[in-house]
Formats: C-alpha cells, structure tokens, sequence
C-alpha cells in the first residue's frame, strides 16, 4: 500500500463520505446529495495546476465546514462532518488526538463564522505527529 504524501492529498469521493454516513449511529439516511457533491468538489477544487486548499489541513477544513452549513443528513450532520473530516486526514496519514468536547465545540463553530484557516490551524494543533 502506498503511504499518503502530504503534498499530493487522496482525492475525495462520494463512496467515502456515504461510506462515513453509513458509520453513524441510526445509519442516516442522505437527504440531499448536493451537499456531498459540493463537498467532493470543493475538497479536490484546483485552478492554474494547484490546488484550491493546499495541505491536507486545509482540505478536511474545508470538508467540515461545507458538511456543517450545507446539512445533507436527516440526521446527526454534525457529527457526520466531523467524522468525515476526521476520516480523510487518517486517510491521508494524519492521526488527531483531541477531548471529545473540542470536537463537538469546533464542528459547532464551523456553522459560523470562522474560515477554512483558522478551522485548519485548529485541526493541526491536534496532530499527533
């Protein structure tokens, strides 16, 4: 198997974020694809050859932010957001290492008003590596 490379991030898919729904307690059931969609689109979003979010921080960032606003679930969206965006850093060789509490706190505050960065520094602040 092939270690994720921190420059080049694994694509996102729709499989892995019904994949992640499908996980949650109650299984919920999806409501509106568009959300997924928009997710998958704005997480592997590139222009002029870079990518839009350029580390794997700024990419979950993105995922968590876009599954918080744009709900998708009938339900449990904040904790499939989280999830999700927890999920895809594992997946590209980061592990967090975080207080439940904090989790909940930072999908919450997704909804509002903090950008992608300021969401990113966070989620790095708990890399265990």
């Amino acid at each position: 198997m092939n270690q994720p490379n921190p420059q080049h991030p694994h694509p996102l898919d729709l499989q892995f974020l019904l994949h992640a729904a499908e996980l949650l307690d109650g299984d919920p059931q999806v409501d509106d694809y568009g959300p997924l969609y928009a997710a998958v689109g704005r997480v592997n979003a590139h222009a002029m050859d870079r990518d839009i979010y350029g580390s794997p921080y700024l990419k979950a960032a993105a995922l968590l932010q876009t599954l918080v606003k744009l709900p998708c679930l009938e339900h449990s969206n904040e904790a499939f957001a989280w999830h999700s965006c927890e999920a895809y850093l594992a997946l590209n060789g980061r592990r967090l290492t975080y207080r439940p509490k904090d989790a909940v706190a930072l999908a919450h505050e997704a909804a509002g008003t903090p950008g992608v960065a300021q969401i990113a520094r966070r989620l790095r602040t708990w890399d265990t590596d």
